[in-house]
């Protein structure tokens, strides 16, 4: 008898052990799903916003910055005399200290030449990649722009990457529509890590001279938009040299496909009414110098949207303003 007992002592203390394990461990779970949200089953937020940023960072322009004379050479081409401001040297560890301030999780650029994406590859947390606008000419040593993606590694993994010309052969280099210079666009396909979901990334650049040419292009972007990502979630931008009342603007917008992060902010655009800010003045003609542009699917949510306008002892970060969005990519 006393040892039925004892053996049924012994059950009843097991049994408390147990479900106090059970207890602390239920209220652990609790804990951290109360503390981070929506707590996904790896631990991560489904919900995570996203720190999304468009910058031209500008080439290097030897002796870059405010123009202080104006002239036409022995051949008659019209040249500048700058101040050396804001060269390169004194530009990128701004704009490196900008990316990182700010957060930003994903940033498309333009016109950044070979040494300078370099640079911004001595950024160890993020990684970096793009076909450059004109392949040939950067295989030779020559100056030539690069749209590249900059992303942190730590939140995205890159599944697919590609890229396009803006011409009637997109798929190999080459200039369209009676372009000076072929212009591209690289595009990645990412899993955000932190939120299980994926999403496509558009970076390009329009030529700046020729109404009809970004007008093309346009037409071009959006074809190719929707053959790449179909009904998924995608972001596209870059410097479109287009106003809002172009054909070229006109033309993604009534597509119904892209739609203006600005106009669907939640909260009011922060920032001025322009994005270009040639020969670092500072100033701009409201709208009419608007030129950079964001727009996604229609399953995004943008909380934010700025223009930010960072200037430090006389020093910009370019010759646009970067644009800098909150997102949040739907259910």
């Amino acid at each position: 008898m006393d040892f039925l007992v004892l053996l049924a002592g012994m059950e009843v203390k097991i049994m408390k052990i147990a479900l106090r394990k059970l207890f602390f461990g239920l209220m652990a779970g609790a804990a951290s799903i109360s503390f981070f949200g929506c707590a996904t089953l790896d631990g991560g937020d489904k919900n995570a916003d996203l720190n999304i940023c468009q910058f031209n960072m500008r080439y290097d322009f030897k002796n870059d910055g405010r123009v202080i004379k104006r002239y036409k050479d022995e051949k008659g081409k019209k040249r500048e005399v700058r101040d050396g401001s804001c060269s390169w040297e004194k530009r990128c560890p701004l704009i490196k200290d900008f990316l990182r301030y700010n957060e930003v999780d994903i940033c498309g650029t333009q016109e950044l030449y070979k040494n300078q994406v370099d640079d911004m590859r001595k950024m160890e947390e993020y990684a970096i990649f793009g076909v450059p606008t004109v392949p040939s000419a950067e295989a030779k040593g020559k100056g030539n722009h690069n749209n590249v993606i900059i992303y942190k590694k730590d939140r995205f993994d890159l599944l697919e990457s590609g890229v396009f010309w803006f011409s009637d052969t997109p798929e190999k280099e080459s200039r369209g529509w009676g372009a000076a210079y072929p212009r591209n666009c690289n595009w990645g396909k990412f899993l955000d890590k932190k939120t299980g979901k994926t999403f496509y990334f558009f970076n390009m650049h329009f030529h700046h001279i020729g109404e009809n040419v970004r007008f093309e292009s346009a037409k071009l972007l959006v074809k190719k938009i929707k053959e790449i990502a179909g009904d998924d979630t995608f972001f596209a931008m870059g410097d479109l040299n287009s106003d809002p009342t172009s054909r070229a603007i006109s033309v993604i917008q009534a597509s119904g496909y892209m739609h203006d992060a600005r106009k669907i902010s939640k909260t009011p655009f922060y920032g001025p009414k322009f994005t270009d800010n040639y020969g670092y003045t500072g100033k701009g003609v409201d709208w009419k110098k608007w030129i950079d542009w964001i727009f996604v699917s229609g399953d995004v949510d943008i909380l934010k949207f700025g223009v930010l306008t960072d200037n430090q002892n006389g020093v910009w970060l370019s010759d646009h303003y970067p644009l800098l969005i909150k997102a949040r990519i739907g259910n």
